[in-house]
């Protein structure tokens, strides 16, 4: 097993035929690769109060998380999940996450490439265009995600 800091979560929600960012708030948390062959992930957050009304009528539906790890200048992983449980400690909450790897590095570079040969790009000018577009990583997690909530319909 591998265990790393987690340093932001958030919840990339499908709504009106577009996807949603929904920053969960973390007073601390941890992401542990539990090397399994079923490439299951377990998050623990420690989440504020609040955060469960918002977190509890979705607790049984799959979700595409985007999570930081490490420190906050990494890329973010694209993972989907289902909240396991919540768990009431003093004053806050540990919400449990089983989640697997859904998209990597290589999986933005494909479509933003992909976009640009649909767009006309080439020579030079491609790749300007994909240091350009590779910059806006909200925006290729919003279209990974919306493909893997359209691939899960």
């Amino acid at each position: 097993m591998k265990t790393f800091q987690l340093v932001s979560l958030q919840i990339l929600l499908f709504e009106n035929e577009k996807v949603v960012h929904r920053p969960v708030p973390l007073q601390e948390g941890l992401i542990i690769n539990r090397e399994e062959s079923d490439s299951v992930w377990l998050i623990e957050a420690v989440i504020p109060p609040n955060q469960k009304k918002f977190l509890e009528p979705i607790r049984n539906k799959i979700l595409v998380l985007e999570v930081v790890i490490t420190e906050s200048s990494n890329e973010p992983a694209l993972m989907t999940g289902e909240i396991r449980d919540f768990i009431e400690l003093s004053d806050t909450y540990s919400l449990m996450i089983d989640a697997k790897m859904a998209a990597g590095k290589d999986d933005v570079s494909n479509l933003i490439l992909d976009g640009l040969i649909q767009d006309g790009y080439s020579g030079e000018e491609l790749l300007n265009e994909f240091i350009y577009r590779k910059g806006d990583q909200v925006a290729w997690s919003k279209k990974l995600a919306e493909n893997i909530y359209k691939d899960m319909k």
